[in-house]
């Protein structure tokens, strides 16, 4: 089973692992004594576009930023038009990106477990058993079939026992 507490070097911030159905997140100890696992799943029978379109809305900010900065030295010399061009490619970015995902992003389930390790003891605020229990049936599923041991149809119906086995994620506003 993966462990909820890493022991990942001091200086590693975030490391990600992109999989199949969805990431997985885990944020080290730092000077505030947190750790944090976190758990996305996307919905069973995701395609690979919706898959990708997802995962960029997600790197976005620091995508965007890049192409903001790239817009801005094309136009050298052109300040205002610069910055404004890189606003203008940043935001619309996001609206595209948005839109295209807006009827799979509702469905994506989240589980989040953080810990805190001081006070002698850790103390754990989430559902660790469940994020433990889910990646492990994620992980050896997907290594599975990608090993051609295991059929798509079968691993899809682990992705969405799990899926289905996590809480719904809270949204914002009007969906």
């Amino acid at each position: 089973m993966h462990q909820i507490t890493t022991s990942l070097p001091p200086d590693t911030i975030r490391d990600h692992h992109l999989h199949l159905w969805g990431r997985e997140r885990v944020q080290p100890v730092g000077r505030t004594l947190w750790s944090s696992r976190t758990l996305v799943v996307f919905p069973p029978g995701t395609s690979v576009r919706e898959r990708l379109l997802l995962r960029l809305l997600h790197g976005w900010g620091i995508l965007g930023a890049l192409a903001g900065i790239g817009v801005m030295a094309a136009l050298n010399g052109r300040t205002v038009l610069g910055i404004g061009s890189a606003l203008a490619v940043y935001g619309l970015g996001y609206a595209v990106l948005r839109r295209a995902t807006r009827r799979t992003r509702p469905s994506v389930r989240t589980l989040v477990v953080t810990t805190f390790h001081g006070g002698g003891r850790p103390r754990v605020h989430g559902d660790h058993r469940l994020l433990a229990s889910s990646l492990d049936a994620l992980m050896v599923s997907e290594r599975l079939v990608r090993a051609g041991r295991m059929s798509p149809v079968d691993f899809e119906l682990v992705w969405a026992d799990v899926w289905a086995s996590l809480p719904e994620t809270a949204r914002r506003g009007l969906r």
